[in-house]
């Protein structure tokens, strides 16, 4: 009797190791169908990209923090095809409510006028009281499964200013000593579009300046303030700085 039941036991375990077996198989096969193995190198290749998109956003950064303009406006796609589409396309950067489109010089006119002018994109410490939410602050970047275009979106910290537009004795005495421009410190987030040109490098195609605050504060001041900034009013040419469109 103990022996039969023995071999029930044996058996029991047999058919259940077989069924766990069957059912792992059907498992892994199922993944296979579905790509997840195979899309591995695709997983490193994305993984690789960001790296690269990373490091390109390090750089557009460090070359506006150091004035280096000209870098900045040849980190832009600028070839003829991205024109306005019914879709809001064409290379373009969105600052302080003005569109400043490429192919009619409008980011050329933003980096090398109005950012100088302004002493604007330099680096600095977030205002205290007015830094950005832990949520704010995170990054991310994600790249198409053709590593053709990506999407990123990267926090920023700066220091924003608008020249005097008074022509008053003390204002222009204070243009003939390098000031006259009213600071501000501002944060926020970009969102940048990217995509890759013919040579396989990676271009902005669109990027946007999104502001969440601004504070009165410059570095070395004890205090901080809200402050009110109006939106770009007027278009080029009769704002000679001014962009190609307003939002």
């Amino acid at each position: 009797m103990k022996n039969i039941l023995r071999r029930s036991f044996i058996w029991k375990v047999g058919t259940a190791a077989s069924a766990a077996l069957v059912s792992t198989t059907g498992l892994s096969i199922a993944k296979a169908d579905t790509g997840t193995t195979s899309n591995l190198p695709l997983q490193a290749a994305l993984l690789e990209e960001e790296k690269v998109l990373r490091k390109f956003h390090q750089a557009f950064e460090q070359a506006i923090n150091n004035g280096r303009y000209e870098e900045v406006i040849g980190m832009f796609a600028h070839d003829s095809e991205e024109r306005d589409t019914a879709e809001g396309g064409g290379v373009r950067v969105v600052f302080n409510g003005g569109v400043f489109k490429v192919h009619t010089g409008g980011i050329r006119r933003l980096y090398r006028e109005r950012f100088p002018a302004g002493k604007i994109g330099r680096r600095m410490e977030p205002a205290p009281g007015f830094e950005l939410t832990d949520d704010q602050q995170h990054d991310s970047v994600e790249v198409s499964s053709d590593l053709r275009s990506a999407k990123a979106v990267f926090p920023y910290s700066i220091q924003v200013g608008m020249p005097f537009q008074t022509e008053s004795s003390l204002a222009a005495m204070a243009r003939l000593h390098g000031e006259g421009v009213r600071l501000w410190w501002e944060g926020g987030v970009y969102h940048i579009d990217y995509r890759k040109d013919a040579d396989g490098r990676w271009k902005i195609r669109r990027l946007e300046y999104d502001t969440l605050s601004r504070a009165d504060y410059r570095a070395g001041k004890s205090y901080a303030q809200p402050i009110f900034v109006s939106r770009l009013v007027a278009c080029f040419p009769a704002d000679p700085h001014g962009p190609d469109e307003l939002v």
